[in-house]
């Protein structure tokens, strides 16, 4: 059972009623945020030369820092990279670039993050569930996986922590992980 009504994370359902409420580019961003675990000044500093379309995957290279209002490093200073569901990767594929922010306005400014806010605001009333911030996506990201099974080592590196212990706030929602690991000392 999903564990994600008390947590900081939203269902599978929830995003699929977000998604359904979000417009434009607006379920783009919501959708690769959802996807990809990514932090909402990675989503804005995210270009077009960061998706390798051959291996499916993106490199988050950049944060975008509203102090600044310019590119930075990401958080941790350190590159990752990060495999593309299948759904992201459609998506993106339809509106392929080779330059520029790829999520941007209709003066290619990178995406605006207030914006955003407004907008998960928004579709969150229309789609009938609490209202979300955007690193609430991030941690749905991180909590879907843990509730699937994925290592939490995997989950770290595609967050971008720099300790396993930052990881470790997810790994209370997967109750199942524990009969598992009983199970592994059951006989065959």
């Amino acid at each position: 059972a999903e564990l994600l009504g008390r947590q900081k994370g939203i269902t599978r359902e929830e995003c699929d009623l977000l998604l359904a409420h979000c417009t434009n580019l607006w379920r783009e961003v919501v959708l690769t945020a959802l996807k990809t675990g990514l932090r909402r000044g990675e989503l804005k500093a995210l270009k077009w030369s960061d998706i390798n379309w051959h291996n499916r995957t993106l490199t988050v290279r950049h944060s975008w820092c509203e102090a600044s209002n310019a590119l930075d490093a990401p958080k941790s200073n350190r590159e990752r990279h990060i495999p593309l569901a299948g759904e992201v990767y459609d998506m993106l594929t339809r509106r392929r670039q080779t330059t520029g922010f790829i999520f941007a306005s209709e003066k290619n400014q990178p995406l605006d993050i207030k914006g955003l806010s407004r907008e998960l605001t928004y579709a969150c009333r229309r789609a009938g569930i609490r209202e979300i911030t955007c690193h609430v996506l991030r941690h749905t990201f991180a909590s879907h996986l843990v509730i699937a099974g994925a290592p939490l080592k995997a989950i770290q590196e595609l967050l971008g922590h720099a300790t396993v212990q930052m990881t470790l706030r997810y790994a209370h929602l997967a109750p199942s992980s524990l009969r598992n690991a009983i199970d592994l000392l059951e006989p065959e």
